[in-house]
């Protein structure tokens, strides 16, 4: 059994997650009070791909598999970090931090490009907060999804039904961004840019 006695590296409602202590490049995931309905989708998200033969796939975390912790049962995946070691950060502390949103859409349409291509289903429920901005190097950066991937349907649709696969994937997409752009920080960010276009501040 792991021992795990360091502080959590980040929380969410039902699960907090934390550096393997055997393994600082993969993290744990375990469920705050019982196993999280959360973790029971991702946990089938990951069986079906690897059913389908894996999925050589940069924009989500690899899966290891479970584990036993004196936290409780824990899933074990890719912890992402920044090429420089740092732990990489989620979008929404980019944006909170006067970045645009502007700045991230290349990332954004390869991420969804990637899902499509890859028949990854991601969750109704997922937001900005879930995407890790990767800094591959100084010249390559990348989102990396890690949390709100899988479907709650029983059927796994991606082995019998690929074009719906794609078809739901766009339709969530198009919710998804809907949201990004109705965020706080993003509404913010706009309403400045508005101000300071008024005819009022021309110089």
């Amino acid at each position: 059994m792991l021992q795990i006695t360091n502080d959590p590296i980040g929380r969410g409602k039902e699960r907090a997650c934390y550096v393997h202590p055997d393994d600082p490049r993969k993290a744990i995931k375990i469920s705050i009070g019982g196993v999280s309905t959360q973790s029971r989708r991702e946990i089938k998200f990951y069986r079906g791909l690897k059913k389908r033969g894996g999925v050589d796939e940069k924009h989500i975390p690899k899966f290891y598999g479970l584990c036993e912790t004196n936290l409780g049962q824990g899933i074990v995946v890719d912890l992402i970090r920044n090429y420089d070691g740092e732990v990489s950060r989620p979008l929404n502390w980019y944006l909170a931090q006067g970045c645009l949103i502007e700045e991230f859409e290349p990332y954004l349409d390869e991420l969804k490009h990637s899902f499509l291509q890859n028949l990854i289903i991601f969750n109704h429920d997922m937001t900005i907060g879930n995407l890790l901005v990767q800094k591959v190097s100084t010249r390559e950066t990348r989102l990396v999804a890690i949390d709100g991937l899988g479907d709650v349907t029983a059927l796994n649709w991606p082995d019998f039904f690929p074009f719906l696969v794609q078809r739901k994937i766009r339709r969530r997409w198009a919710r998804f961004m809907a949201r990004v752009y109705r965020t706080r920080e993003v509404r913010l960010q706009r309403e400045a840019m508005d101000a300071e276009s008024a005819p009022g501040n021309q110089s």
